[in-house]
């Protein structure tokens, strides 16, 4: 079966199609040796090598170079396949090489990924996210292999290099005067070249607030506490809008903050951030126009690699966009728009409006509201929304970008 880009896998077990031209194909036989010829009549089963009659011609080699290439752009499934073939595939696709070019041509393919409850079955699905930008109906499947139900997981956490985050919670501490809540966020540390996951705890009772912070690293399995966060009261207990971001090595969290003036304690929004490598906090402000007295609704996310704030004011959505991340001066307002131009009405109740993804040209955003069940594709050059199309209901705000990639979890 060939793929769009003239690459893909020949039905029968024992043969690859590693490419086409308008002649002939490569293919790799089980002995894991290269040939050159095409299907006739029902598949590889009857593959023939033609030959000139008056000219016959060496079997053809592909060099590595070539091989390598088109290998990359593979889905993971395959090479996993293709890794039996042979002793020199194995090799090369097990390579940290390999694995970074795979990485890197499976980053222009994004896709989503979610948890589907069905009942009391919990299942781990995904989908590219070129199917929503074409707005074509997507079905999720149902995999018996992507089953989480004796996982006890049933939450994703977050996604970095294809690596998947999941996460089950027990019942809450709850007790007359005191509440614990806490959340988790995935991410990666490039300079040691690690993946964390780091605990954000809060607790509250009548007369204390605190927030602690842990930081486990996959390797050495250990939980560190990190000292010195710097709000006295982050809430959890609000939903989506106050989960941790991953960027450029930082976990980002949206913060309330008490400001005291002369008359009274004034809420003011903070963002702070957790670098991975140093595990030290900094702090930065929303935009200087965000006023947190008239809007409602605020969120941090990363669209196309950079931080972004979220809020509504009265009829209307604002996204800015911070365009160096870290300087508070860099913050430029992305995005504007009236609910009722994108099929929201306010009448009907104060909307829950999240972005989730931005298309790769920056014309097209994804956004998920509490008001339907369809996420909304909204046109910023025309100025048109429309729903997109799916075979069930899913929790859009749990939805989390994903990409297939080899890289193993350390």
């Amino acid at each position: 079966m060939v793929g769009e880009a003239g690459f893909g896998f020949a039905a029968a077990s024992t043969w690859w199609l590693l490419a086409e031209s308008a002649e002939n194909m490569v293919v790799v036989g089980g002995d894991g040796r290269e040939r050159v010829g095409w299907f006739e009549g029902g598949g590889p089963s009857n593959l023939r090598c033609r030959r000139r009659k008056s000219n016959p011609s060496p079997p053809a080699i592909l060099p590595n170079e070539l091989i390598t290439d088109i290998l990359s752009r593979l889905g993971v499934k395959y090479l996993k396949q293709m890794k039996c073939v042979s002793k020199s595939r194995n090799t090369l696709i097990s390579d940290p090489i390999f694995i970074k070019m795979h990485l890197n041509r499976s980053s222009l393919n994004p896709q989503f990924s979610l948890i589907a409850a069905n009942n009391n079955d919990h299942s781990f699905v995904r989908f590219p996210v070129n199917q929503l930008w074409e707005n074509r109906r997507i079905n999720i499947p149902h995999d018996p292999y992507y089953q989480l139900n004796d996982k006890n997981c049933n939450e994703i956490v977050g996604s970095c290099n294809g690596l998947v985050c999941l996460v089950g919670y027990s019942l809450n501490e709850i007790t007359r005067y005191r509440f614990e809540y806490c959340k988790f966020t995935f991410g990666y540390d490039n300079s040691t070249q690690t993946y964390k996951v780091v605990s954000l705890r809060s607790v509250t009772d009548c007369t204390i607030s605190e927030t602690n912070v842990k930081v486990f690293s996959l390797g050495d399995n250990v939980w560190r506490t990190i000292h010195g966060f710097p709000a006295a009261s982050l809430q959890l207990d609000f939903g989506y809008e106050y989960d941790g971001v991953h960027l450029s090595c930082t976990i980002n969290w949206l913060s309330v903050q008490d400001v005291f003036g002369r008359d009274d304690a004034v809420e003011q929004h903070v963002i702070i951030s957790l670098d991975l490598s140093t595990d030290t906090f900094t702090q930065m402000m929303p935009p200087e126009n965000y006023d947190n007295r008239g809007c409602i609704s605020p969120n941090i996310c990363v669209l196309m690699d950079s931080l972004c704030f979220s809020y509504d004011k009265g009829t209307e959505f604002f996204i800015w966009q911070m365009t160096q991340f870290g300087d508070e001066k860099s913050w430029s307002q992305f995005l504007k728009l009236r609910y009722c131009n994108v099929g929201i009405y306010y009448e009907l109740g104060h909307p829950r409006v999240t972005p989730l993804h931005l298309s790769e040209d920056g014309d097209t955003l994804l956004l998920a509201n509490d008001q339907q069940d369809n996420a909304i594709l909204y046109d910023r050059r025309n100025n048109r929304a429309k729903k997109t199309r799916i075979n069930k209901k899913i929790c859009w705000f749990s939805i989390r970008d994903y990409v297939e990639s080899l890289v193993p979890i350390c």
